[in-house]
Order: C-alpha cells, then sequence, then structure tokens
C-alpha cells in the first residue's frame, strides 16, 4: 500500500513503525474472512482492511473523528486477521498508532473517560477489585441484569500450595483480577509444575499492563511494566528460568515488553530478557509429556476455548489441546474456534452488545455436541463465557492432577 506519513509524524519512530506496516498491506481482503466484528456487523470499516484506510489517511495528515474512534473501538484486537495475512501485516502495531493519535487528538465525553479510568484503577489493583466485587455481592438486589450477569463469584480462601525445593525455578505472575477471583489457577499451576520438578516462586508483581495499554493510557502501562522487570529481576539474576504466566491476555502482553520499552534506556535491555522468558504454562508442561493425568471427579468430555491470545498472540495452536487429551480428556471439537468470545479485556464493559453477541456466538459453537465442561487459558474468558452458561468453564491446568 503506498503511504506518505505526514510531515508532523516524520520524526516519531512509532509512526514510522505505523508507516512500514501500512506499506505490506495489499489490500487483498483475507483479513475480513476471519474478523469477529466484520463477521458481526458486515461494515468494511469494521473490519480490519477497513479501519486500515482509517489509519492511514490519519497518518498522511486526516484529523481523527469520532466516527473513526467509533471503528477502531470497536476492534477487540484479537489478531485473527495477523494469522491470516498472508503479506505479514502486523496490524496490532497499526491500531496501537491510531488509537494514540486519536487519544492525543481527540478528547473523549468526560463520563466515557471516568468510566475508562475507572476500570483501570479498579481492576488493576487487587484490594480495591475485590472490595468492589464484595459490594456488588451485597448489593447484588439492586444491580441491572446485565451486571448481575457479570459479577463472578468471590472464591473461598484458598489453601497456600505446598512449597518443594528443585533445582530448577520459575517465576510465577500474579496478576491482578486472576488472583481475586481465580486463585486456585496459580495453585494448581504450582500443583504441576512440582511435578515436573520445578520450584515456583513470586514477587510483589502487579498487573502487567494489558488493559491500561489498550485503554489510551500507554504511559501507566509502561509504568506497570517497569515495576514488574524490577521485582522480577533479582530473581532472574539468581537464576530463575522462565516468568511463566497462566493468563494467555497478560502473557501476550508480558511478550511485548521488549518492544515497548525499546526506547528506554533503563530498561530497554532487561525488557528484552523479560520477553524473551516469559512462558504459557503449556511450553514448560510438554517437555515432559504424559505426566499430568486428569483430575480425579473432573468430567471426561470437555470443550476447549482457545483464547485469541494464546491462538493468535502467543501463537501456541493446539498445545495445550495435546495436553489435555494426553492426560485422559476426550476433547470435543467445535466450530468456528478461532473467532473471538467477546470477551477480550475490558471490551465485554465498553462494547456490551457486539460482546454479548460474540458470547452467545462462541457458547453455542462449543456447547453443540454438549460436552461437560469448557476449558479455557485466560482469566477474562473463563469469566466471559461463564456468565452465560451453566455448563462449568475451568483453566485448563485446573483438570490436571
Amino acid at each position: 500500500m503506498q503511504t506518505k506519513l505526514a510531515s508532523n509524524y516524520k520524526e516519531r519512530r512509532d509512526m514510522q513503525e505505523a508507516e512500514a506496516v501500512l506499506r505490506k498491506c495489499v489490500h487483498c481482503g483475507f483479513c475480513t474472512a476471519t474478523c469477529p466484528t466484520y463477521q458481526l456487523i458486515g461494515d468494511e470499516l469494521d473490519g480490519p482492511r477497513g479501519r486500515i484506510y482509517l489509519i492511514k489517511q490519519i497518518l498522511e495528515g486526516a484529523k481523527p473523528t469520532i466516527t473513526s474512534r467509533t471503528h477502531l473501538d470497536r476492534c477487540l484486537t484479537c489478531l485473527a486477521c495477523e494469522t491470516t495475512c498472508p503479506s505479514g501485516v502486523e496490524y496490532s502495531k497499526l491500531l496501537e498508532a491510531g488509537r494514540t493519535l486519536h487519544a492525543e487528538q481527540l478528547e473523549r465525553p468526560a463520563r466515557e473517560n471516568a468510566y475508562r479510568y475507572m476500570l483501570r484503577k479498579i481492576i488493576t489493583v487487587p484490594d480495591r477489585f475485590r472490595l468492589l466485587l464484595s459490594l456488588g455481592h451485597t448489593f447484588k438486589f439492586v444491580l441491572p441484569a446485565s451486571l448481575k450477569a457479570k459479577l463472578p463469584l468471590l472464591p473461598a480462601q484458598q489453601d497456600a500450595t505446598a512449597k518443594h525445593p528443585h533445582e530448577r525455578t520459575v517465576i510465577l505472575l500474579r496478576g491482578c483480577a486472576q488472583q481475586v477471583t481465580a486463585p486456585q489457577i496459580n495453585n494448581a499451576a504450582e500443583s504441576a509444575f512440582n511435578a515436573l520438578g520445578i520450584s515456583t516462586v513470586t514477587a510483589d508483581d502487579g498487573c502487567c499492563g494489558a488493559m491500561s495499554h489498550h485503554l489510551d493510557a500507554g504511559s501507566e502501562a509502561l509504568a506497570m511494566a517497569r515495576h514488574n522487570i524490577d521485582t522480577w529481576w533479582p530473581l532472574i539474576e539468581k537464576g530463575a528460568e522462565a516468568i511463566v504466566v497462566t493468563a494467555s491476555g497478560c502473557a501476550t502482553m508480558v511478550h511485548d515488553y521488549g518492544r515497548l520499552l525499546a526506547d528506554d534506556p533503563d530498561y530497554a535491555k532487561r525488557a528484552a530478557r523479560v520477553s524473551t522468558l516469559c512462558r504459557d504454562p503449556v511450553e514448560l508442561i510438554e517437555q515432559t509429556p504424559g505426566i499430568l493425568k486428569q483430575k480425579t471427579g473432573m468430567p471426561h468430555r470437555i470443550a476447549y476455548h482457545a483464547p485469541c491470545t494464546q491462538q493468535h498472540g502467543l501463537k501456541i495452536h493446539e498445545r495445550v489441546e495435546r495436553q489435555l487429551a494426553m492426560a485422559g480428556y476426550q476433547l470435543i471439537p467445535h466450530r468456528d474456534g478461532h473467532l473471538c468470545c467477546g470477551s477480550a479485556g475490558a471490551y465485554s464493559l465498553l462494547q456490551p452488545k457486539i460482546s454479548s453477541q460474540l458470547k452467545q456466538n462462541k457458547l453455542d459453537r462449543l456447547q453443540e455436541k454438549k460436552p461437560e465442561m469448557i476449558a479455557t487459558a485466560n482469566i477474562g474468558c473463563l469469566m466471559h463465557l461463564q456468565s452465560g452458561t451453566e455448563t462449568p468453564v475451568r483453566h485448563w491446568l485446573e483438570l490436571l492432577e
């Protein structure tokens, strides 16, 4: 695609990078075939190719508008288009640049800004999020039905997993929302790694920064990344071989620390190192195939929902499914596994209508052949899907003994 970067952007590295991405696009439209919002809405501007044209116009000097922002806001950042693209267009970098220019030049309404700020400042801080959920359950009787359905249960107090010393050590990201709503996931990870002869350690880390990054708060996201790097670095220096992230959405963000902090002289090298050490649990578990078995008392027939961040972000496709099959589970096939469930971080709260329809479509596919349980690898997908079905939804690590 031919393009000419506006003069006021020519000295900006992020916009130069966006222009380079634009030049790879050949207008083929393959991306529209796998875009969830285009499939749902049918508007070219609500697909990758249409959004690319909008961003191109702005990079060439056009002013961002409420209309162009609306179409960019509707993007789930699911990255299915990147997997489909035959030209290797890194659409996510282009979208990032487009959203940045909108944030710089087009102020959102005060109410919208306040809502997005509240999401960033509550969900990413475990104590605040826990308090909000407690209040939500206390006053659940006055909440509208749409909010009641989204309100996750607060889990019972979890017993600490017994620590076992091993020669191999990995860092386990604690994160934010997951440690409040599903602490059993990291407990399951600790048990699994102990069986593999790997010790897990935690640090005083926090939110990976993904939510802030996707809500026009780039500086805030980078501050979170720097904090995490600072807390992990002493453990890395002591020999931790990996940073294991049990939520695929967070893992995708941590994998990107090196790129996001490439211009920071104090953090660039450490950020790059952290990115190379980031691992999805399956990458370590599959090194010792067959050691983990089906957990006693769990249903046998399951449908696995591969999160977009695992399929298209981490590019770990069908590897979890193989481990579950080796553990003894019967994997129930389903259609349209490449399409997003509609969770996408804060998307389900910011675009509830589109998100709800995507959730229903996904659940219809997952439950077509009546599985006894749905498994997934991301806390956002887990809570989102569970809000729409009576079928239990669990993190795949919880299914392993």
